[in-house]
C-alpha cells in the first residue's frame, strides 16, 4: 500500500468538504477493517482517507418518536454494549455479537458494513428485516434510501458520490404495543472469526391475541450478490400459526425465493440445505423470545 494522505475532520460539514476539494481520489473511512484490507490487497487505491471516527454526530443509538436512529459510525461494540438496542433490536445484537474479534468489533462501524456492501455483511440481514432507512448527507443535500433499494450488486450501494452515511432510522418492531422480536444466525467455519458462508435474520410480529403471525421479514446473506429478502418465505408466514410446522412450511420454498450461488467457499446446494436450517432454527429463536414453546427438526 502506497502513502497516502490522511484527514481526521472534527465535523461533517468539514468531512463533506474535504471531499468536495480532494475530488474522487479521497475516500472515507469509518472503522477502516474493509478500506485497509482492500488497500494493501491493491483492489482500490485512495489518494487520500478522510477518517470520520472524530464526529461525535455520527455515533450512537437515541429513540425519536416510534424510531431509533443508530449513528453509522458506532462500532460493533457499542452496539453490544448499547442498553436500548438489546432491548428494542436484539437480532442486531445477534449479528455484532458474532462479527469478527473483539479487537475489531473495536473499530469496525455498522455504517461501514453497509457501505462496504460486502454480501457476506453481517448487519445487512437484520437491517433488511428491520426495514432500516439510510440517510445519506452530501454537500448537495441529504436524502434517505430504504436499505432494501439500498444494494446494487456486490460492493455497489445506491450511495452517490460524496455522500457520507450519518445514521440508519430503524423503526422499533414494538411500537405500539406489538408483540415482535427477531433473530440471527451465521453459518461460518470458525465461530466469529470467519467470513459467513450463509447467514439470516428473522423478525416476526404477532397479532394482538397472539394466535397468528402478522408480519414476517427474513433476508439471507451470501447466497447471492447482494444481501435479499426472502419474500416467498415471508408471505407462507404471514397469518400462519405460530409453530415449528408453519416455519417448516415456509422452508421448503428458499430455492424457488433466490438464485443460490457456487463459490469458492461454499457449494449452493449446501447453502441451500443450511439456509432452511437456518430459517428454521432462527424462526424458532424468534418465537420462544415471544413466550412461545417449540421445537423443530433441524
Amino acid at each position: 500500500m502506497k502513502d497516502v494522505d490522511y484527514f481526521k475532520p472534527a465535523s461533517l460539514a468539514e468531512a463533506l468538504e474535504l471531499k468536495r476539494g480532494l475530488g474522487e481520489g479521497a475516500v472515507f473511512l469509518a472503522g477502516g477493517t474493509d478500506v485497509m484490507v482492500r488497500s494493501r490487497q491493491n483492489k482500490i487505491a485512495p489518494q487520500a482517507l478522510i477518517s470520520l471516527r472524530g464526529i461525535a454526530e455520527l455515533r450512537g443509538a437515541r429513540l425519536e418518536g416510534e424510531s431509533l436512529l443508530l449513528g453509522a459510525a458506532t462500532t460493533l461494540s457499542g452496539i453490544l454494549a448499547d442498553p436500548l438496542i438489546a432491548q428494542h433490536l436484539p437480532v442486531l445484537t445477534d449479528a455484532a455479537r458474532v462479527m469478527g474479534s473483539t479487537q475489531m468489533r473495536n473499530v469496525a462501524t455498522v455504517g461501514g458494513n453497509v457501505m462496504s456492501a460486502a454480501p457476506s455483511g453481517d448487519t445487512l440481514c437484520p437491517l433488511l428485516c428491520l426495514e432500516a432507512v439510510c440517510h445519506l448527507v452530501s454537500p448537495e443535500g441529504a436524502r434517505q434510501v430504504p436499505m432494501h433499494e439500498m444494494f446494487l450488486g456486490p460492493r455497489r450501494t445506491a450511495a452517490r458520490p460524496g455522500e457520507v452515511l450519518t445514521h440508519l432510522a430503524i423503526p422499533l418492531p414494538t411500537a405500539g404495543g406489538q408483540a415482535s422480536a427477531g433473530a440471527f444466525l451465521k453459518l461460518s467455519r470458525r465461530a466469529a472469526l470467519d467470513l459467513a458462508l450463509i447467514n439470516l435474520a428473522a423478525q416476526l410480529w404477532l397479532n394482538p391475541d397472539g394466535t397468528r403471525i402478522e408480519k414476517a421479514r427474513l433476508a439471507a446473506g451470501v447466497v447471492g450478490p447482494t444481501p435479499l429478502r426472502l419474500t416467498e418465505a415471508e408471505e407462507a408466514l404471514t397469518g400462519a400459526l405460530p409453530t415449528a410446522a408453519s416455519l417448516e412450511r415456509a422452508a421448503q420454498g428458499l430455492g424457488n425465493s433466490c438464485s443460490i450461488r457456487d463459490s469458492h467457499r461454499c457449494a449452493a446446494w449446501y447453502r441451500e440445505e443450511m439456509l432452511r436450517v437456518l430459517l428454521l432454527r432462527a424462526g424458532a429463536l424468534a418465537l420462544q423470545r415471544l413466550g412461545l414453546s417449540l421445537e423443530v427438526a433441524a
